[in-house]
């Protein structure tokens, strides 16, 4: 249709033949100084000292890398890399690196959840078991009344859990099956109890309502229409390894590397791996109320309803930690107040990688830091410099030290080992329990080996009937004692295992088959 010049006439427009290559030369040179021009503006530091502050806290928490983003006003404003993907390594982290993020994944999985009710698919107050039939809790009540809402909002009364799926190697379904086993620490409703296996039943609940996967979901719904082409709902759905960082601990003053982490038993709560440039578009979208380039992907309602106060937090001191006055979970997010602030955020921690994500709303601005160092401060120390920076709040400097280095590793005195109180072959067997399944000992080059799913390592003796545990998995920053339950004529019934206070018998399996009977929640390891 040619356009009107209002008078009922057209207008011609004289066209020019241009030779095709030549055309489409042009079109990409413009493409790639556009595309610069983005970048460098990215890359120019906000705040002056920002970069420096960045630089010293890797330097003193010993980090080997870190990528930060910045978005204010509904643009990324700043997106870049330091360091290095891993110790040793000179290949450097740019803003395009891929880290795990968590526990930040719940946030997407809550939108999700948002999308599906926008869709008319789902109902935040709808059961669980309406999607999955054979999903049960522990308690009867909870079991029959235990809603999406209540799983979003960290309010289902049970107990973390986390030794239960932890180097387990089996799948989402099997967690949810076995969280029937998993006793409560609260009253159903009560209180505010943050909850993995819970996020797993909100996102595998939504993936049966799209008739889908959970995985597919995050990227037809939320990362494709988002542009966020770099990052993979579970690593092995990564389609390019080579700019990925390593994950990393540290055990007092020495840092070593971690294997990538397998969180795809539990991908809807913790398992994405993602860039701050991607990242900073997740951001703008949460900010622009669900909509992206004009488009909206999520109804208004359905979005704010993730973003409203939902449950009351005891212990977090206010949203901003010591700045913050109130403190708050909505789904998926934290809701408090920094500086009295409203602030969205929530961060994530993997075995090997730290990310801190908040938002002041009221203010636009968001910042995202991933960092490939386990349970590390740097994170959020630069994602509230930031917000400090922009707020033009006095001594900043003095509020938003680099974080310090772990004690000296000679802090601790050495261990001296003693003798086995019973022979090797006394312990060797097999150990079952309904929540924590099999575990077995062995002896390997002559010392003993205790297994659990896809984690293992030897065990040292310690004392009395309590072993020191060198696990290879996930679960040896959480597990590292082994006690065993011995009776007086010195035979070995069962070995005590999981967290506080989700710490079980496992009984042992009697030789041609049987099993010992489940022992229940005993008491805890020595040291744990």
């Amino acid at each position: 249709m040619l356009p009107d010049t209002g008078a009922g006439n057209p207008v011609f427009y004289e066209v020019q033949i241009m030779n095709p290559r030549r055309h489409m030369r042009s079109m990409v040179c413009a493409a790639l100084a556009l595309l610069t021009a983005s970048r460098i503006a990215a890359a120019q530091e906000p705040y002056p000292g920002l970069e420096a502050f960045v630089n010293k806290a890797l330097e003193t928490a010993k980090v080997p890398g870190a990528a930060v983003a910045i978005v204010r006003n509904d643009s990324v404003i700043y997106a870049k890399g330091f360091g290095v993907l891993a110790k040793g390594s000179t290949t450097p982290v740019n803003d395009q690196t891929r880290f795990e993020i968590g526990s930040s994944s719940k946030s997407f999985t809550a939108t999700l959840v948002a999308m599906m009710v926008s869709d008319g698919k789902m109902k935040y107050d709808d059961l669980i078991s309406q999607y999955l039939t054979d999903f049960k809790l522990y308690d009867p009540i909870a079991s029959a009344q235990v809603t999406i809402r209540d799983a979003l909002e960290h309010r289902s009364g049970i107990g973390r859990g986390e030794s239960m799926w932890l180097d387990l190697g089996t799948s989402r379904e099997d967690v949810l099956h076995r969280v029937r086993f998993l006793k409560p620490e609260s009253n159903f409703r009560s209180t505010w109890s943050y909850q993995n296996i819970m996020y797993v039943a909100a996102g595998q609940s939504a993936a049966k309502a799209a008739g889908s996967t959970w995985e597919d979901l995050i990227q037809q719904r939320i990362f494709t229409p988002l542009g966020m082409n770099a990052s993979a709902p579970i690593y092995r759905m990564l389609k390019d390894k080579s700019n990925v960082a390593t994950p990393h601990a540290i055990d007092h003053d020495t840092v070593y590397r971690e294997p990538p982490f397998n969180a795809e038993n539990i991908a809807p709560a913790g398992s994405i791996l993602s860039t701050v440039r991607d990242m900073a578009q997740w951001l703008r979208f949460q900010m622009n109320d669900g909509v992206v380039n004009g488009n909206r992907l999520v109804s208004s309602a359905a979005l704010r309803e993730t973003h409203t106060p939902q449950m009351v937090i005891g212990g977090r001191g206010g949203g901003g930690g010591s700045t913050g006055t109130f403190a708050t979970y909505g789904m998926g997010w934290f809701i408090g107040d920094y500086h009295h602030e409203l602030m969205w955020d929530h961060g994530g921690n993997t075995p090997g990688m730290t990310a801190a994500m908040g938002m002041l709303p009221e203010k636009k601005i968001g910042v995202i830091v991933l960092a490939n160092m386990d349970h590390t401060q740097l994170s959020g120390q630069v994602m509230h410099y930031v917000f400090d920076r922009h707020l033009g709040l006095p001594e900043v400097e003095a509020r938003a030290r680099p974080p310090q280095q772990r004690p000296a590793a000679d802090s601790n005195p050495p261990h001296v080992t003693l003798p086995l109180p019973l022979p090797m072959s006394a312990y060797v067997g097999t150990y079952t329990d309904s929540l924590y399944g099999d575990a077995t000992v062995s002896i390997e080059n002559g010392h003993l080996q205790f297994q659990r799913g896809m984690a293992s390592g030897p065990l040292e003796y310690w004392n009395a009937n309590n072993f020191h545990w060198t696990s290879n998995g996930s679960i040896r920053s959480l597990i590292t004692n082994i006690k065993f339950e011995v009776t007086p004529d010195n035979k070995v019934t069962g070995v005590y295992y999981g967290t506080p206070p989700d710490i079980s018998l496992l009984g042992r399996k009697v030789v041609g088959g049987g099993r010992g009977g489940r022992g229940g929640r005993g008491a805890p390891p020595a040291g744990n």
